[in-house]
């Protein structure tokens, strides 16, 4: 068990930089009148997002990623919500603008609602990790080239 910071349990590690790469924390640690530790802190969290304050169900499909091979993690960048799902969502959203809706619409609002924001933190968080793993990401034309039917 290392130090607490911040209100949280920290563990202590040692970091072997060559000095091309430390020099530039060195000057980023001064101008912004931190430590080098707190820089490398920013960059990874940064880098790498918590995923605390996630409902537990996105939380473990967002952990799940973290073991998947690079190819599995560009499956999840292809990933789309289905296009009668887009629609029915749409639709409930208008309606929602111009009325209230009943429980059932509601209930099927959010259902589609925890849907679509699932996909979207499941292809960020498969980017986030290809990146983090050095891997390069498809530019959007390259993406759109992909699921084009």
């Amino acid at each position: 068990m290392g130090a607490v910071c911040y209100g949280k349990v920290m563990t202590t590690i040692t970091l072997e930089v060559p000095d091309n790469f430390y020099e530039p924390l060195q000057r980023i640690a001064k101008a912004t009148q931190n430590s080098i530790e707190m820089v490398l802190m920013t960059a990874l969290q940064t880098s790498l997002p918590s995923l605390e304050g996630l409902p537990v169900d996105l939380k473990q499909a967002l952990i799940q990623l973290e073991s998947l091979d690079n190819s599995s993690l560009r499956q999840f960048l292809l990933k789309t919500v289905p296009l009668p799902y887009q629609q029915e969502l749409e639709t409930l959203l208008h309606h929602n603008q111009v009325r209230s809706l009943s429980p059932i619409e509601q209930e099927r609002l959010t259902f589609l609602q925890h849907m679509v924001d699932k996909t979207a933190l499941q292809k960020a968080r498969a980017a986030v990790l290809l990146r983090f793993r050095g891997q390069r990401l498809p530019t959007l034309a390259e993406l759109r080239q992909l699921t084009m039917p």
